[in-house]
């Protein structure tokens, strides 16, 4: 060995030997040593999955996240309500996915579906799990309002007097003018999604609508109504415009549904499936639905055309069993005697009719449409608007 790398080796022994000799413990956590509020500032920054994941990877980590929960929920909350007012402001590179102060405002703690759970305050709404929950309803609001649009649009560019010839003779750039349309169609029915979920969990929440033995169903019914009918006389639904609008986003949701569950099941016969849907979950079940239409359509041309599978059809065989369980629950037969199946008029609709007819508002006008292709427009309306609206 020459002396140089001796004196190396020596030298590099001499100060492993002087470090060991300074480690006389264990070296303290760095999320010891970091302050609550900057803990709380931090945290607000990251996703609330990755706080979850942050309070698996230790004791200390739990223990303080735990402890400063309602802050951090807060910090989280604030820190994008003033990102998004900024953006407003700015009114660049704004997304809706971006806004809670909407959502949140509409749904204050405890959210629709509050997660059960220690509570380490005794004010302790603003939790992570509120925030999931608020989080998970909003991500809905914006996929079935895409989901509602895109649908919207197609069909018009099919149907549409006006769009259909110069749709397919139009030199511009097609899916510039497509994915203009659904933005904007989009942009219109995404907070009376949100309402049409606040109704559906208030309204859930006041009970189901067969909680009474069969003789009395039709009883236990007008009840019910009558209950859907309080919840649209307080807000958001006092604001007539937003009760006008709610009515034509649920027409265009039932409408839709009801027409891509062909040829499975005819549209005289889908009635009874879209008010499962709308009595046994919220929309987030509809979602689905939708999902498992896109993803047949992604498949079309790989798919053989005697094929009888489809996910469609999938989420029609699980419509079935829910059908099932929830007969099942309410009481209601489910062999020997027909059944009273619930029908779409029993929620939503019929409070909402009576509920504008108290007000004066039917007929109404329809909603601005929003424009498609030179002229061609998109309606939002229900069967109460004016002709000319």
């Amino acid at each position: 060995m020459t002396p140089f790398f001796g004196r190396v080796r020596a030298a590099v022994s001499r100060r492993g030997k002087r470090a060991s000799s300074f480690n006389i413990g264990p070296k303290e956590s760095p999320w010891k040593r970091i302050p609550d509020n900057v803990l709380v500032v931090l945290l607000a920054f990251c996703e609330i999955d990755d706080i979850a994941s942050l309070t698996l990877t230790c004791r200390l980590l739990h223990h303080r996240i735990s402890k400063n929960e309602f802050m951090i929920a807060q910090a989280y909350l604030n820190l994008r309500r003033q990102k998004w007012t900024r953006q407003n402001e700015n009114d660049a590179g704004l997304s809706p996915g971006d806004d809670l102060t909407f959502i949140s405002e509409l749904f204050p703690p405890p959210p629709p579906q509050y997660a059960v759970g220690e509570h380490y305050y005794s004010d302790a709404e603003y939790s992570l799990a509120y925030l999931a929950d608020l989080k998970r309803c909003w991500t809905t609001c914006i996929q079935l309002s895409y989901h509602l649009a895109d649908h919207a649009v197609r069909h018009n560019l099919k149907t549409d007097a006006i769009a259909r010839p110069l749709w397919h003779s139009s030199k511009t750039e097609k899916e510039f003018i497509y994915s203009k349309a659904v933005e904007a169609t989009q942009a219109k029915l995404l907070h009376s999604v949100a309402y049409a979920i606040f109704f559906l969990e208030s309204s859930a929440a006041e009970g189901p609508v067969w909680d009474t033995p069969v003789p009395d169903q039709l009883i236990n019914l007008s009840s019910s109504v009558g209950k859907q009918q309080k919840i649209l006389e307080g807000p958001p639904f006092n604001d007539t415009q937003i009760l006008i609008s709610t009515q034509h986003c649920m027409q265009l949701l039932c409408s839709t549904v009801r027409r891509l569950m062909n040829p499975d099941f005819p549209y005289s016969s889908s009635e009874s499936w879209m008010s499962l849907l709308l009595f046994t979950s919220t929309l987030e079940r509809i979602v689905q639905f939708f999902k498992a239409v896109a993803m047949d359509e992604d498949k079309k041309d790989s798919m053989s055309p005697h094929s009888g599978w489809s996910h469609r059809k999938e989420f029609m065989w699980q419509m079935r069993e829910d059908l099932g369980h929830y007969l099942a629950s309410t009481g209601l037969p489910t062999t020997g005697q027909p059944a009273i199946q619930p029908k779409l008029d029993h929620i939503w609709f019929d409070a909402a009719y009576r509920e504008l007819a108290e007000r004066g508002a039917i007929p109404h006008l329809a909603d601005e449409p929003v424009p498609i292709l030179h002229g061609s427009t998109i309606a939002l309306r229900c069967i109460h608007c004016w002709e000319e609206g």
